[in-house]
Protein backbone atom coordinates (compact mmCIF):
# COMPACT_ATOMS: atom_id res chain seq x y z
CA UNK A 1 0.00 0.00 0.00
CA UNK A 2 1.30 3.45 -0.87
CA UNK A 3 2.22 5.34 2.29
CA UNK A 4 0.27 8.54 2.77
CA UNK A 5 0.87 11.25 5.38
CA UNK A 6 -2.60 11.76 6.78
CA UNK A 7 -3.51 14.75 8.92
CA UNK A 8 -6.58 16.50 10.14
CA UNK A 9 -5.44 19.59 8.31
CA UNK A 10 -5.35 17.98 4.89
CA UNK A 11 -8.67 16.23 5.41
CA UNK A 12 -10.08 19.59 6.44
CA UNK A 13 -8.69 21.22 3.34
CA UNK A 14 -10.08 18.59 1.00
CA UNK A 15 -13.48 18.89 2.59
CA UNK A 16 -13.83 22.65 2.70
CA UNK A 17 -12.00 23.92 -0.31
CA UNK A 18 -14.77 22.74 -2.57
CA UNK A 19 -12.75 21.87 -5.67
CA UNK A 20 -9.31 22.11 -7.23
CA UNK A 21 -5.96 21.55 -5.57
CA UNK A 22 -5.57 21.34 -1.84
CA UNK A 23 -3.10 23.36 0.21
CA UNK A 24 0.47 22.16 0.63
CA UNK A 25 1.37 20.86 4.08
CA UNK A 26 4.29 21.97 6.23
CA UNK A 27 5.81 20.42 9.34
CA UNK A 28 6.68 23.86 10.68
CA UNK A 29 4.30 26.77 11.28
CA UNK A 30 4.17 30.08 9.46
CA UNK A 31 3.80 32.02 12.70
CA UNK A 32 6.46 32.78 15.31
CA UNK A 33 6.01 32.61 19.06
CA UNK A 34 6.00 36.40 19.31
CA UNK A 35 3.29 36.90 16.67
CA UNK A 36 0.41 38.55 18.52
CA UNK A 37 -1.94 39.28 15.62
CA UNK A 38 -5.56 38.73 16.61
CA UNK A 39 -8.41 40.14 14.54
CA UNK A 40 -11.70 40.19 16.44
CA UNK A 41 -13.45 40.70 13.11
CA UNK A 42 -12.63 37.11 12.20
CA UNK A 43 -14.71 35.75 15.08
CA UNK A 44 -18.07 34.29 14.15
CA UNK A 45 -19.57 32.03 11.52
CA UNK A 46 -18.96 32.31 7.79
CA UNK A 47 -20.75 30.80 4.79
CA UNK A 48 -19.74 30.43 1.14
CA UNK A 49 -20.40 33.67 -0.73
CA UNK A 50 -21.61 32.02 -3.94
CA UNK A 51 -22.52 28.36 -3.32
CA UNK A 52 -22.23 25.95 -6.23
CA UNK A 53 -25.82 25.21 -7.33
CA UNK A 54 -24.71 21.71 -8.33
CA UNK A 55 -23.39 20.94 -4.87
CA UNK A 56 -26.21 20.60 -2.32
CA UNK A 57 -23.76 20.67 0.60
CA UNK A 58 -22.01 23.82 -0.55
CA UNK A 59 -24.68 26.20 0.69
CA UNK A 60 -24.64 24.47 4.08
CA UNK A 61 -20.87 24.73 4.58
CA UNK A 62 -19.86 26.83 7.58
CA UNK A 63 -16.53 28.03 8.91
CA UNK A 64 -16.57 29.11 12.55
CA UNK A 65 -13.79 30.98 14.34
CA UNK A 66 -14.07 31.22 18.13
CA UNK A 67 -11.80 32.79 20.71
CA UNK A 68 -9.39 30.29 22.18
CA UNK A 69 -8.17 30.22 25.77
CA UNK A 70 -4.86 31.39 24.33
CA UNK A 71 -5.69 34.75 22.80
CA UNK A 72 -3.17 34.31 20.00
CA UNK A 73 -5.15 31.38 18.55
CA UNK A 74 -8.64 30.80 17.22
CA UNK A 75 -10.62 27.60 17.69
CA UNK A 76 -11.68 26.79 14.14
CA UNK A 77 -14.43 24.40 13.07
CA UNK A 78 -15.67 23.36 9.68
CA UNK A 79 -19.13 21.84 9.59
CA UNK A 80 -22.43 21.83 7.77
CA UNK A 81 -25.82 23.13 8.82
CA UNK A 82 -27.79 20.23 10.27
CA UNK A 83 -24.82 17.89 9.99
CA UNK A 84 -23.15 15.99 12.82
CA UNK A 85 -19.47 16.29 13.59
CA UNK A 86 -17.01 18.32 11.63
CA UNK A 87 -13.31 19.10 11.56
CA UNK A 88 -11.40 21.08 14.15
CA UNK A 89 -8.22 23.11 13.88
CA UNK A 90 -6.22 25.78 15.62
CA UNK A 91 -5.89 28.91 13.49
CA UNK A 92 -3.33 31.64 14.01
CA UNK A 93 -2.65 34.85 12.11
CA UNK A 94 0.70 36.30 11.11
CA UNK A 95 1.40 39.62 9.44
CA UNK A 96 4.41 39.38 7.15
CA UNK A 97 5.29 42.67 5.52
CA UNK A 98 1.98 44.28 4.61
CA UNK A 99 0.14 40.97 4.09
CA UNK A 100 -2.00 39.00 6.53
CA UNK A 101 -1.65 35.22 6.55
CA UNK A 102 -3.45 32.39 8.34
CA UNK A 103 -1.93 29.14 9.60
CA UNK A 104 -4.17 26.13 10.31
CA UNK A 105 -3.07 23.15 12.39
CA UNK A 106 -5.11 20.08 13.27
CA UNK A 107 -6.44 20.50 16.81
CA UNK A 108 -5.66 17.06 18.19
CA UNK A 109 -6.00 18.24 21.81
CA UNK A 110 -9.59 19.44 21.51
CA UNK A 111 -11.86 17.46 23.82
CA UNK A 112 -14.62 17.61 21.20
CA UNK A 113 -12.58 15.02 19.33
CA UNK A 114 -13.95 12.45 21.75
CA UNK A 115 -17.47 13.00 20.43
CA UNK A 116 -18.91 10.01 18.61
CA UNK A 117 -20.19 12.43 15.98
CA UNK A 118 -16.72 13.72 15.11
CA UNK A 119 -15.06 11.97 12.19
CA UNK A 120 -11.29 11.70 12.46
CA UNK A 121 -8.49 10.27 10.36
CA UNK A 122 -6.16 7.84 12.08
CA UNK A 123 -3.29 8.22 12.68
CA UNK A 124 -3.02 11.98 12.85
CA UNK A 125 0.24 13.83 12.21
CA UNK A 126 -0.16 17.50 13.16
CA UNK A 127 0.96 19.63 10.23
CA UNK A 128 0.25 23.14 9.01
CA UNK A 129 -1.42 24.63 5.97
CA UNK A 130 -1.31 28.31 5.23
CA UNK A 131 -2.69 31.00 3.00
CA UNK A 132 -3.02 34.73 2.54
CA UNK A 133 -6.13 36.20 4.14
CA UNK A 134 -8.24 39.28 3.43
CA UNK A 135 -10.75 40.27 6.08
CA UNK A 136 -13.54 42.80 5.67
CA UNK A 137 -16.37 43.73 7.99
CA UNK A 138 -18.58 40.95 6.66
CA UNK A 139 -16.31 39.27 4.11
CA UNK A 140 -13.51 36.74 4.29
CA UNK A 141 -11.22 35.62 1.49
CA UNK A 142 -8.30 33.21 1.67
CA UNK A 143 -5.84 31.97 -0.95
CA UNK A 144 -3.96 28.83 0.06
CA UNK A 145 -0.53 27.83 -1.23
CA UNK A 146 -1.22 25.23 -3.94
CA UNK A 147 0.23 21.78 -3.46
CA UNK A 148 0.46 21.06 -7.20
CA UNK A 149 2.21 24.38 -7.87
CA UNK A 150 4.86 23.57 -5.27
CA UNK A 151 5.24 19.93 -6.33
CA UNK A 152 5.54 20.70 -10.04
CA UNK A 153 8.29 23.25 -9.46
CA UNK A 154 10.20 21.09 -7.02
CA UNK A 155 10.06 18.24 -9.55
CA UNK A 156 11.25 20.57 -12.33
CA UNK A 157 14.10 21.83 -10.16
CA UNK A 158 12.94 25.45 -10.27
CA UNK A 159 12.02 25.58 -6.58
CA UNK A 160 14.38 24.59 -3.79
CA UNK A 161 12.29 24.06 -0.69
CA UNK A 162 13.33 21.27 1.66
CA UNK A 163 10.69 18.56 1.88
CA UNK A 164 9.97 14.91 2.55
CA UNK A 165 8.24 12.48 0.23
CA UNK A 166 7.22 12.75 -3.39
CA UNK A 167 4.12 13.66 -5.36
CA UNK A 168 1.03 13.18 -3.18
CA UNK A 169 3.16 12.47 -0.10
CA UNK A 170 5.16 15.69 -0.22
CA UNK A 171 5.38 17.73 2.98
CA UNK A 172 7.51 20.85 3.35
CA UNK A 173 10.22 20.80 6.02
CA UNK A 174 11.57 24.34 5.59
CA UNK A 175 12.08 26.41 8.72
CA UNK A 176 9.54 28.99 9.82
CA UNK A 177 11.87 31.82 8.76
CA UNK A 178 12.30 30.34 5.28
CA UNK A 179 8.58 29.71 4.99
CA UNK A 180 7.75 33.30 5.94
CA UNK A 181 10.23 34.66 3.41
CA UNK A 182 8.78 32.43 0.70
CA UNK A 183 5.18 33.40 1.46
CA UNK A 184 6.05 37.09 1.50
CA UNK A 185 7.78 36.78 -1.87
CA UNK A 186 4.72 35.05 -3.34
CA UNK A 187 1.99 37.06 -1.60
CA UNK A 188 0.84 38.50 -4.95
CA UNK A 189 1.49 35.35 -6.99
CA UNK A 190 -1.86 34.11 -8.29
CA UNK A 191 -0.30 30.89 -9.60
CA UNK A 192 1.36 29.97 -6.32
CA UNK A 193 -1.74 30.73 -4.28
CA UNK A 194 -4.98 28.91 -4.90
CA UNK A 195 -8.14 30.25 -6.49
CA UNK A 196 -10.19 32.60 -4.35
CA UNK A 197 -12.26 31.09 -1.57
CA UNK A 198 -14.77 33.71 -0.55
CA UNK A 199 -17.09 33.73 2.44
CA UNK A 200 -19.58 36.15 3.92
CA UNK A 201 -20.56 36.51 7.54
CA UNK A 202 -23.64 34.59 8.61
CA UNK A 203 -26.10 36.95 10.25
Amino acid sequence: MKRKFVSLAVILSLAILLNGCGPIESFFPLYKADDKVFETGLLGTWKVEKPDPNDPDDKNTRWTFAKSGDETFYDFKWGTVGGKGGFLAKARLARIGSSLFADFEGDTDNKAMDSKDTMMPFPVIPVHMMGRLWLGKDSLEIHFLKDDWVKDRIKAGSLSLSHLGEDGDLILTVSTDELRKFMQEHAEDEEALSDNYKFVREK
